[in-house]
């Protein structure tokens, strides 16, 4: 009896390491699998994660409205406009106090009254600077300084808090030039406006560049030259030189001028 139950016990003991073993061989086989796998899948497995950027929502503009924000940027000079169509880029961040109220000359022109005494002057109040200097460039932007809109110093008068400058300084240009939007992308932080721009002389020639250094088309005499070089600008403007336009925005409601690029 003895005997048979040592047999037992060593038979038992051989099953338990049989057992063990092939629980061992198996785990080894998962082991050696899943390795295998790792590796030929090594690529995709480890393959860094990126998630696609979310799409802006576009905003739409009138073409009114984006040509009103191009002319907004307009300073006089003359030449005509050197200030635009003569220089390479403009950083408004990198525009003086006085450089900021020219670069909207045009728009302030158009404010201005005159006043008749021993002289005659030009005159802008300060809440009219003030206003479309911030409406162009942001709140807080608008600095009270002498400025300049192509003639004589706007000079501050603190009894009627109004810019003076004395008129008839004269100056004339026989250049015209016509700067039309061509396209646009406008999300709520962001305004980009392209413009295609040439130039027409009073001898109704068309030219590409601010020097006139070529004639690229001539204008009939009986025709309106202001419509004729639109008309040529929208049918040739991609031979014609570029001036990209960019205004950002905050709330998705006003954008603000940020600098504009000369593609010539």
């Amino acid at each position: 009896m003895e005997n048979n139950e040592k047999q037992m016990e060593q038979w038992n003991d051989v099953k338990e390491k049989k057992g063990s073993g092939l629980i061992i061989v198996l785990l080894l086989l998962i082991i050696i699998g899943m390795g295998i796998f790792i590796y030929l899948n090594k690529d995709k497995l480890f393959e860094p994660k990126t998630t696609e950027p979310e799409e802006e929502e576009t905003i739409t503009f009138t073409d009114t409205e984006l040509q009103e924000y191009v002319d907004n940027i307009n300073p006089i000079s003359i030449g005509p406009a050197a200030k635009i169509y003569n220089v390479d880029k403009v950083v408004a961040k990198e525009l003086s106090s006085r450089e900021k109220i020219e670069y909207v000359g045009r728009i302030l022109f158009n404010k201005k009254s005159t006043q008749s005494s021993d002289y005659q002057y030009s005159i802008l109040s300060e809440s009219d600077v003030k206003k479309i200097v911030e409406e162009t460039y942001g709140e807080n932007t608008y600095e009270r300084v002498v400025f300049n809109l192509g003639c004589g110093d706007y000079e501050f008068h603190e009894d009627d808090n109004s810019f003076y400058s004395v008129t008839g300084c004269g100056g004339t240009t026989n250049v015209l030039v016509q700067n039309v939007v061509v396209s646009h992308k406008a999300t709520k932080n962001k305004l980009e406006i392209t413009t295609a721009y040439a130039f027409a002389d009073s001898d109704n020639h068309i030219y590409k560049d601010y020097d006139r250094t070529e004639i690229i088309a001539d204008i009939d005499s009986n025709e309106d030259s202001v419509e004729k070089v639109k008309k040529y600008i929208e049918e040739h403007e991609e031979e014609l030189n570029h001036i990209v336009y960019v205004f950002e925005s905050e709330d998705g409601e006003n954008y603000y001028f940020k600098e504009f690029t000369n593609k010539k």
